[in-house]
């Protein structure tokens, strides 16, 4: 009988052991998160200058995720294309500019892509509509912009973004570009391929759309890990450090797409990568 009641609670530890690994967890700020790694340097900027293979204006081009992404890209080749990211239904277009260690340019080490529920209430985020263009950040940049919008910190070190790089001692140097997460409902994309999107408001302990820009879609986030350790003779492609922004072309599955942004941040949660 002793023996039976000891089994009894092995079994139930266990199955509580597999279930908090295997549940969805309750998260302050609901999410889904994909896995992109490098796939390609280029001095193409589809966004800016589309069909232009090396702008005067341009510079080179670090990019993720889809692998055909180039000057002469469209929405449908984006979707017919190869992804590097882990969810093959996420056939997004993500790109920064290159950065330099010591004059060369540097490889990241991984490109990690996280949608948030940012704006309150949860259940009007609607999913990003097709072939929506956005930038964040600006490469004319005279100083060191927002940890609201571009945030320097070190692999592993949570909540720790600051306006510049910071010696991380052992650790990798990580950047964060965040974008706007409100649309205006309308526009794909803008003149200046900014002014049809928006950052959310701040008004008490929530965080709300604009009249200008009503749609509330989900916050993206680039988590950038590069193979470095501090800011030491650290350059981008389009100037200092403080000239960091990215681009992002929505080519996902719609469908697929729907179904992240219903389960997990409809749903409150965050999910696990492997659902995402």
């Amino acid at each position: 009988m002793v023996a039976r009641t000891a089994l009894r609670r092995s079994t139930i530890a266990l199955v509580w052991i597999v279930a908090a690994f295997a549940a969805p967890t309750a998260s302050a700020t609901p999410r889904f998160h994909v896995e992109c790694p490098f796939d390609h340097f280029n001095y193409s900027d589809p966004i800016r200058f589309p069909r232009v293979t090396h702008p005067m204006e341009g510079h080179l081009h670090t990019f993720f995720g889809n692998k055909s992404t180039n000057a002469f890209s469209t929405y449908a080749k984006l979707r017919r294309a190869r992804t590097t990211c882990g969810k093959t239904g996420d056939k997004g277009a993500y790109w920064m500019p290159t950065v330099y260690k010591n004059g060369h340019r540097v490889k990241p080490t991984d490109g990690d892509f996280y949608y948030r529920g940012r704006t309150s209430p949860l259940s009007a985020i609607r999913p990003f509509p097709k072939n929506l263009k956005i930038i964040a950040g600006n490469h004319d940049a005279k100083r060191p912009q927002s940890v609201k919008v571009i945030g320097w910190s070190c692999f592993r070190s949570a909540g720790t973004e600051e306006t510049r790089m910071r010696d991380c001692g052992s650790a990798d140097v990580k950047v964060l570009v965040h974008f706007p997460s409100c649309w205006d409902g309308v526009h794909k994309d803008s003149k200046d391929h900014m002014s049809h999107m928006a950052y959310s408001i701040k008004k008490g302990d929530r965080h709300v759309c604009p009249r200008s820009h009503p749609v509330p879609l989900p916050e993206l986030s680039f988590s950038i890990r590069l193979p470095f350790h501090n800011g030491h003779h650290v350059h981008l492609s389009s100037g200092p450090f403080y000239t960091m922004h990215a681009d992002f072309w929505n080519a996902w599955n719609q469908h697929v797409l729907r179904h992240l942004v219903h389960r997990c941040i409809h749903g409150g949660i965050e999910c696990p990568s492997f659902e995402a």
